[in-house]
């Protein structure tokens, strides 16, 4: 695939940039004509009705409102919420669904220019078509929910580290690595996970300085400013509830993937009977984080048949036999041909049947298998091209393995599908590579003349 890269060809004028650019400004367009053409301008995500209750509590008791869904649940998104709602507060859904389209939006075109520069500038333009008409993706950002503004988030940082090492300046460093981290800590602000999205991207930044003084000087800036977000939420919930967290969703997100009775899904009855500590009456949020992680250690076989599963149901397609999570609330599963097909008892035979099973499994085979191809043709063209890979891949896998430790769900792929969606895009160009020579070299008899 390297050699493919090295080559020099006349770029067809589609992938220049203002045809680029111009094709994500018109999915915009698209985007708030249909925002207003919808009810209410949005729909509500899996846990939208939490982060508007956390919104109305700080809009009626101020920032540092006792809700218990800002402590929940992170209440970084229900403070982006109030934030808007301070502009309009009978318009809110509008407001958020333009506000995340629009950052949505830049992150797409920033991401595909930088890609449009690189020696990957043939897949700028499906790359631009799939992040913007990919429906479930695309449409997240009308949805109730961090899941676009963390994609966004990781488009636009990776873009800008992209962006530093193509103008290797000391002011543009210092520039793209103040919003990296601003970015990132922004991300987190939202979902405590995106931490490990944000130090793991900065630690592959600074591996790219060259020097151990420069990449330590990168790393600790960066988490020093990525920090300020998600610890200005501890100093709010140390004020409002007296307790030193983000949220306290984790012990018991993970505890619903562990058991013996769990399958590592939502619907697996799972649960690990963790005890309170002495004195207490009630299971805090860390001792049942420590009380699964044991339960972990003490079952490994349990362990691995989770883990077996919770990639599955990580990968799983939106609707289906094989379908797990948190995704009834897609916009794009209510008018897709697989929804559909589950109306009626017919179709409901079909696609949930052996055939809804074949394809469900070929569906899912075929993205992860055009995901490691991505991967692996990138890593292999060395380089540029190589960070980019790692770049890009990094926030999916480490996404996987928080799904692993928690729980399968393939609503927790959403935050880093552009970037999956990328390496596959890769990955169909890899597979054409490795079929052209394949037939290349079967027009050749063994003793090298040729049929």
């Amino acid at each position: 695939m390297s050699s493919r890269f090295n080559k020099s060809s006349v770029i067809n004028p589609i992938l220049q940039r203002r045809n680029l650019y111009l094709l994500a400004l018109l999915v915009l367009l698209a985007k708030i004509l249909l925002i207003f053409s919808i009810k209410n301008g949005g729909w509500l995500g899996a846990d939208g009705e939490s982060y508007r209750t956390g919104a109305n509590g700080i809009l009626a008791d101020g920032i540092f409102s006792k809700n218990g869904a800002l402590l929940y649940w992170p209440a970084g998104y229900s403070i982006v919420m109030w934030l808007l709602a301070l502009i309009s507060f009978s318009k809110l859904r509008i407001l958020i669904s333009i506000f995340q389209s629009i950052i949505y939006c830049a992150g797409s075109m920033f991401f595909v220019e930088k890609i449009r520069q690189s020696r990957l500038q043939k897949m700028a333009l499906p790359t631009a078509l799939i992040l913007g008409f990919n429906p479930t993706l695309s449409l997240s950002s009308l949805v109730i929910g961090y899941e676009s503004l963390v994609a966004s988030s990781l488009l636009l940082s990776i873009s800008l580290i992209i962006h530093a090492q193509q103008k290797p300046e000391k002011k543009i460093l210092l520039l793209c690595l103040f919003l990296v981290a601003l970015l990132q800590g922004f991300a987190a602000f939202m979902q405590p996970r995106s931490l490990l999205f944000g130090v793991v991207l900065l630690i592959l930044w600074g591996v790219q300085q060259g020097t151990r003084k420069s990449f330590t000087k990168l790393v600790i800036i960066g988490i020093c400013i990525l920090a300020v977000l998600p610890i200005s939420l501890v100093a709010r919930n140390i004020r409002a509830n007296d307790v030193a967290t983000v949220s306290t969703n984790l012990g018991i997100t993970m505890n619903l993937g562990a058991g013996n009775s769990a399958t590592g899904g939502y619907d697996g009855g799972g649960g690990v009977d963790c005890k309170a500590g002495q004195g207490a009456k009630t299971v805090t949020d860390n001792q049942e984080v420590l009380c699964v992680l044991t339960w972990y250690l003490h079952h490994p076989i349990k362990t691995a048949e989770l883990a077996i599963n919770k990639s599955v149901f990580f990968w799983s397609p939106w609707t289906g036999p094989l379908a797990n999570g948190t995704m009834g609330r897609n916009p794009w599963a209510k008018i897709s041909p697989m929804g559909r097909m589950g109306v009626s008892a017919q179709g409901q035979a079909l696609g949930y049947g052996l055939f809804g099973k074949i394809i469900s499994w070929l569906w899912l085979s075929a993205g992860l298998l055009l995901f490691f191809l991505g991967f692996i043709g990138l890593w292999g063209a060395g380089g540029a091209e190589r960070f980019i890979g790692s770049l890009a891949a990094t926030p999916v896998l480490l996404a996987w393995l928080t799904s692993i430790g928690t729980i399968g769900d393939h609503r927790f792929r959403l935050p880093t599908m552009p970037l999956s969606l990328f390496l596959q895009v890769v990955g169909v160009f890899a597979l054409q590579d490795i079929l052209r020579k394949r037939r290349r070299g079967s027009a050749l008899e063994p003793n090298g003349e040729a049929r």
